[in-house]
């Protein structure tokens, strides 16, 4: 998964090719080495280096040794030919920016932007998150939802990325988010001391990456070195330190109570010295913040004692990463890695506002992650074998399960929360990558691999399955309207495998052209419960709405796996001058992803596990619109009360969920051209992307009546939900971005983005059309028309150092809801994303950072920062109404904001920190 570096080149001297020629590159960190002999052309290929920075000695027996120090970066393969004279080493026709030794890799048609150690060390940084960092890459964008830190890209959803740390594969298979704990999470995956790197592939990524169709994000930690060294750290934030937003200061609001703690340690060093290195970091993430809890405005009787829940209460976050990991080189260029990381998260949410304290629930995920690598070389070989393992749960579970939930409509919601979820995903994988180096007709890097998971879901849903009771004003708060109530089995379990090869040759046919040409191809035993049998009731049930049962009944045997993804991916390159300064460079590829696994499980859980609503009225008689209701009775207000209106029949029905047994899963078609290339030091690049994706998973209604309507309901069911894999996503794009790392001195870098992402289709669910077809093309949910975020880090004098975070975007879309015509089907209209902020830099901020590093004896430092995020304070609206009413009446706050977005009103940050 691209975790490690190579370098490829020729030796010559006055004379020619030097066969024989000796190479060793000597990790300066490490101590370990890796060593390659020149072919009888003079080729010679280091792969498998550790990213970092090295010692490179050529020797031959006529000359003498003669050493050069450069630095590769993660997934970069860099061409550098070398020209001995008696008494130096010269390399030739090799890309460097920053710095003379910092090496990059130009003659790839990959679109990827590398994180490097000194920006996730040095940039300003709300959250200590490294897949922040992600924003530096064009076409990505990280989530401003403070509970939902997802990253989407190419005008995809955030299910279509993966990341890897160390080629442990992050990927969610159970839940939305992309990658595992960051759907509904405000905290990191991994411990941000211990992560050294990272590549971000956005466009034409190699057949080595699997389970995406947008990004790849490419990870690899820390290891120890040849000295023991560490450092520990502590940041801080507290309600003193952060500004109002514009909204909180017109309602007058108080600052709420907040504070947060992010302290961590870390150290590494040799167990045995250039042999055997050990390295452990450990973070948390300690956040304090009030919640407050106030009446609605609607009128109430005192008997009701309501106001009793109003208040301001705690609302703890509590976050413990820890990694730990051991390297081992038992000769030159072997190289064995074992590490463990663990995540635990507890935050307790879901209340505030006009939700009581009792409401409140405590999202639990804990992750686990074990990894063996072992990697071998040979003469013209290089061979890794990887084995992982992963658990992952997300259990969000009530603080008050006891208590029966009652919502006062327009008052307050009171109660235990109604719904706890325990989902667990275990991931075993052995993954072995082979690669072999030659010439014929130029220079041959030939990768092939395959990858083999076990994948165990097990998933709990108990929706409502704490009662809760809505109560109404028209009523006058004396009996509930209605309730929701779950019973029955609320468990699943499913086994997966999926396995994928691939092969792929880097061919550099001339010095200047360069081919890259991959296939790949995967598989899944189960990706959508595949054993299901249609249940004889639905079978005879179904007709009344016309389902072709080939396509959505199934006996166990009509769900096929699904063998078609067959993955072309073609990238070329051309070196206009013949010294790596000007490339040219294009490619297209085909993505394969994958729907996730709670999507699936409704077709059977619906059935064996139902959600109904009980309507209920004084005398039994229909309501207002006609649905049928129940007469109250005052022990309905219990589980036991409900369980006893479903055993005497007068229940509500269930929904049925049917799956197309044709279902294939998402994929994505990417194309780009562009050129690159280096202006002192600088590397400069500009390209199209262009993505067409298709497949999306989603579920339309299958009972609309014959005008659109919704819904016919016949007995014993009530709605007929159908799976589509109808949505589809359109995104063009122009990248411009720059990039000098930090050496020292300066270093920047920019990526500024002018795209259009378009969709078709809802979410999960596509209701608001009959098909997803039927929707009107829109902008998708991350189409954000400009995007510019562009950082610097400056060394000043006197150790001081400064840095700076700077984002300007045109903001993302929001839903309109267009009544003007009426509400009946075919007037009302959903448009979604459709509404755009009334100006164009929608968002803007400005982040940053002064640090002053105090040398100490020996080499210990110590070292103080302080933060600054959102600079100026602009207001960066978010909330915006969207509601159209029906002519001729008007919304006067149509395409107002109503609230900023997460975090983004001015605030500051305190850090200490000691190096040894």
């Amino acid at each position: 998964q691209g975790t490690t570096a190579g370098i490829q080149g020729t030796i010559t001297d006055d004379t020619g090719p030097l066969p024989g020629a000796s190479i060793v590159a000597k990790d300066t960190g490490s101590g370990f080495t890796y060593e390659a002999f020149a072919d009888g052309v003079g080729f010679f290929a280091l792969k498998g280096l550790t990213p970092g920075t090295y010692e490179i000695t050529v020797a031959l027996p006529q000359y003498k040794p003669q050493a050069k120090t450069v630095q590769v970066l993660v997934g970069q393969n860099v061409t550098v030919n070398f020209r001995i004279t008696a008494d130096l080493v010269y390399s030739e026709n090799v890309t460097v920016v920053g710095t003379a030794n910092r090496l990059v890799e130009t003659k790839t048609a990959e679109i990827s932007t590398n994180v490097t150690a000194e920006q996730v060390r040095y940039l300003p940084q709300n959250q200590r998150n490294f897949l922040n960092f992600a924003n530096l890459a064009p076409g990505v964008k990280v989530s401003q939802d403070d509970q939902r830190k997802e990253i989407s890209a190419g005008g995809q959803d955030a299910a279509q990325v993966n990341v890897f740390i160390d080629g442990v594969s992050y990927k969610n298979d159970v839940l939305q988010g992309g990658v595992v704990g960051q759907d509904a999470s405000r905290g990191s995956p991994f411990p941000q001391n211990a992560v050294q790197e990272f590549q971000v592939l956005t466009q034409n990524y190699k057949a080595e990456h699997e389970k995406a169709s947008s990004a790849i994000i490419t990870a690899v930690t820390r290891s120890g070195t040849n000295r023991w060294s560490g450092d520990g750290f502590l940041f801080f934030q507290d309600k003193n330190l952060v500004s109002l937003d514009k909204y909180s200061r017109a309602r007058a609001l108080p600052k709420p109570t907040y504070e947060r703690f992010q302290p961590g340690v870390s150290i590494g060093g040799p167990i045995v010295k250039d042999n055997l290195l050990i390295f452990g970091a450990y973070e948390e993430n300690r956040q304090n913040r009030d919640a407050q809890v106030f009446l609605g405005g609607t009128s109430f009787p005192p008997s009701l004692n309501l106001s009793r829940f109003e208040g301001t209460f705690p609302a703890e976050f509590r976050e413990r990463l820890f990694f730990t990991k051991g390297t081992y080189q038992p000769r030159a260029g072997h190289h064995v890695d074992v590490s463990y990381s663990r995540r635990i998260e507890s935050d307790v949410r879901g209340f505030g506002d006009k939700t009581s304290f009792e409401s409140a629930e405590d999202v639990q995920q804990q992750i686990d992650s074990v990894l063996g690598r072992w990697q071998r070389p040979g003469a013209k070989w290089l061979n890794e074998l990887t084995l992982t393992h992963q658990r992952f749960n997300w259990n969000p579970q009530p603080l008050n399960p006891t208590l029966i939930g009652r919502e006062y409509v327009g008052v307050i919601r009171i109660g235990g929360r109604d719904t706890t979820q325990d989902f667990v995903q275990q991931r075993t994988s052995l993954r072995n990558d082979h690669t072999r180096f030659g010439k014929w007709n130029g220079t041959h890097t030939v990768k092939a691999g395959t990858v083999l998971s076990f994948l165990k879901y097990d998933a709990t849903k108990l929706f409502n399955g704490n009662p809760l009771f809505q109560f109404r004003s028209d009523t006058g708060f004396a009996l509930p309207s209605q309730a929701s109530y779950g019973f029955g089995n609320p468990t699943e379990s499913a086994s997966n495998k999926q396995f994928g090869f691939f092969a792929q040759d880097d061919w550099a046919i001339t010095t200047r052209l360069t081919l890259n040409a991959g296939l790949r191809w995967d598989y899944e035993s189960d990706m959508l419960n595949n054993d299901y049998v249609t249940p004889p009731a639905i079978r005879a049930w179904a007709p009344n709405f016309n389902v072709d049962p080939n396509q959505y009944l199934t006996d166990g045997s009509n769900r096929p796996p699904f063998y078609g993804a067959w993955q072309p991916r073609l990238g070329l390159s051309y070196d206009l001058t013949g010294a790596g300064k000007h490339i040219l460079f294009g490619g297209y590829g085909r993505y394969y992803d994958r729907v996730i696994y709670s999507a699936g499980l409704d077709e059977q859980f619906r059935l064996q596990y139902s959600v109904l609503t009980f309507r209920f009225s004084p005398d039994g008689r229909p309501d207002p619109n006609g649905n049928p209701t129940i007469a109250w009775k005052p022990e309905f207000l219990s589980k036991a009360g409900l369980d006893s209106i479903v055993r005497s029949g007068q229940g509500p029905t269930p929904e049925v969920f049917l799956i197309d047994n044709h279902t294939k899963p998402p994929v994505s078609d990417q194309f780009n051209a562009g050129v690159r290339t280096t202006a002192k030091g600088v590397l400069l690049t500009a390209n199209y992307a262009g993505v067409r994706s298709r497949n999306g998973f989603t579920f339309i209604f299958g009972n609309r009546s014959p005008d659109g309507g919704c819904c016919r309901q016949v007995p014993p069911f009530s709605n007929l939900l159908l799976s589509s894999s109808g949505k589809k996503n359109w995104f063009d794009a122009l990248y411009l971005t720059a990039d000098r790392p930090f050496d020292g001195r300066w270093g920047l870098s920019l990526a500024y983005t002018i795209g259009k992402a378009d969709a078709i289709g809802g979410d999960l669910f596509s209701l608001d059309y009959r098909t997803p077809a039927d929707y009107p093309r829109h902008p998708a949910p991350s189409d954000e028309r400009n995007r510019l975020v562009t950082t610097s880090i400056i060394g000043l004098p006197s150790d001081f150092l400064i840095s700076g975070f700077l984002t300007i975007s045109s903001g993302l879309g929001y839903t309109i809801a267009d009544a003007t015509r009426g509400f009946a089907f075919g007037q009302f209209t959903v448009l979604n994303n459709a509404g755009r902020p009334d100006h164009n830099l929608a968002f803007r901020t400005v982040d940053l950072r002064l640090e002053r590093i105090f040398k100490l004896a020996h080499l210990q430092r110590a070292s103080l920062a302080a933060e600054t995020f959102n600079v100026f304070n602009y207001a960066n609206d978010s909330c915006f109404e969207g509601f159209k009413p029906p002519a001729p009446d008007v919304n006067p706050k149509f395409g107002q904001a109503g609230c900023v977005v997460d975090s983004s009103s001015r605030r500051f940050q305190l850090g200490l920190r000691y190096t040894f």
